[in-house]
């Protein structure tokens, strides 16, 4: 697997520097170890999240002084999910960086016996990521040449940051659960080619020992990546919440909020920033829902074992009790326990927009009536005061 260590080695630097991934790939050995260089990545890790904390809730306070109560809240809630996720990867990582290097060590082994059916990962997910560092590079470049005041370019370029750091230790979650996948179907295609030799008892045996092995490495992805994950959506599901509501208002209204934007080009380019955030959902859930589904194909691929030579067997009763214990034990990729990442993810998210989609019009009416009725009341008070 070091093909892919390889062809990945720009996230994974990216990532080990600012301890989105607690470990580091020795070329010589080829395997995952901490070194004392991991100590040092740490501390830049927490650095960087006091910077960015510092930033937003000390230095960017200036954007706070003229926006009315609905917008405030908004730009809060924002900046102190910004806040939270640099602290959450980074202290989720320390505190399970044991189980990160052995979890990476399963996962990216080469393993002789697997690797001889020459099913290999597709590189559509890496010229995905390149595209998507490529584009926000450019995003990044177009914001300091556009914007005027430095205050501005310091806060779009800390989003971009983040947004960068998140969007990789997503992409190492897809490839980790991505090798699952990959394993599942290299062992069910093996399985289908050694069905019918005489060994296939002891295949049998090894196939059922590397399908736990592989599967049991489901739990420690939960582990590693949960916590951070369920942070990530929940910024996601935000920003996606901002922009439908956003678009509505538009649609409603009839022009855009003034409040909010600086003309045109303003408001462009935040819903288009906020649109980046369904890729999220596309480097977690699908890469879930494939893995989960090569799973259970791969267990039941031994339901259609057929040989008569073999029936009532040892080798029969092993497959029996095989698929008895994997129907009724089903391995899932998890948030915490909060919910399966699976298709189901997709559902829950559009419905939590369209929740807050109501909560955010309501609390934006409530704004504009307290406004109006506050500017009708003054309006009387001075007329009253005129007239004799």
């Amino acid at each position: 697997m070091s093909m892919y260590i390889r062809q990945n080695h720009f996230t994974l630097r990216i990532v080990t520097a600012i301890y989105f991934l607690p470990v580091s790939y020795n070329q010589t050995t080829q395997r995952f170890v901490q070194q004392r260089t991991n100590l040092v990545s740490f501390g830049v890790g927490i650095l960087l999240s006091f910077t960015f904390f510092y930033h937003d809730i000390f230095i960017q306070n200036v954007f706070f002084a003229n926006l009315p109560p609905f917008a405030f809240a908004i730009v809060l809630l924002e900046l102190l999910l910004y806040t939270i996720v640099p602290f959450c990867v980074v202290l989720n990582n320390l505190f399970y960086r044991k189980r990160w290097t052995d979890l990476l060590n399963v996962l990216f082994a080469d393993d002789s016996v697997l690797d001889t059916t020459n099913v290999t990962m597709s590189g559509a997910y890496f010229l995905y990521i390149s595209v998507l560092s490529i584009l926000l590079v450019t995003l990044e470049l177009c914001n300091l040449f556009a914007l005027e005041t430095l205050s501005h370019k310091m806060l779009t370029t800390t989003f971009v940051l983040r947004y960068t750091g998140m969007i990789h230790f997503l992409y190492l979650f897809h490839m980790c659960v991505s090798m699952v996948g990959l394993r599942m179907e290299q062992l069910k295609m093996l399985f289908h080619h050694k069905q019918t030799e005489d060994e296939f008892e002891y295949f049998l045996g090894l196939f059922m020992a590397k399908f736990e092995r592989y599967v049991m490495l489901i739990e420690q992805i939960n582990r590693c990546f949960s916590l951070p994950i369920v942070t990530m959506l929940a910024l996601g599901m935000v920003e996606l919440a901002y922009l439908v509501f956003e678009c509505f208002y538009t649609y409603d209204a009839g022009s855009p909020d003034t409040e909010m934007y600086n003309g045109f080009t303003d408001r462009a380019f935040s819903q288009f920033w906020q649109s980046m955030y369904c890729h999220f959902l596309v480097l977690t859930v699908s890469s879930c829902e494939r893995t989960r589904k090569m799973v259970e194909e791969t267990a039941l691929c031994t339901r259609h074992f057929d040989d008569y030579r073999l029936q009532n067997t040892r080798a029969a009763k092993q497959i029996q009790k095989f698929l008895l214990k994997n129907l009724h034990q089903k391995k899932k990729f998890s948030a915490c326990g909060f919910f399966d990442i699976d298709n189901t993810v997709i559902y829950m998210v559009f419905s939590s927009i369209v929740t807050y989609l109501v909560i955010l019009i309501q609390f934006k009416q409530l704004e504009t009536d307290l406004t109006q009725a506050g500017d009708g009341y003054n309006v009387t008070s001075n007329v009253s005061t005129v007239q004799p």
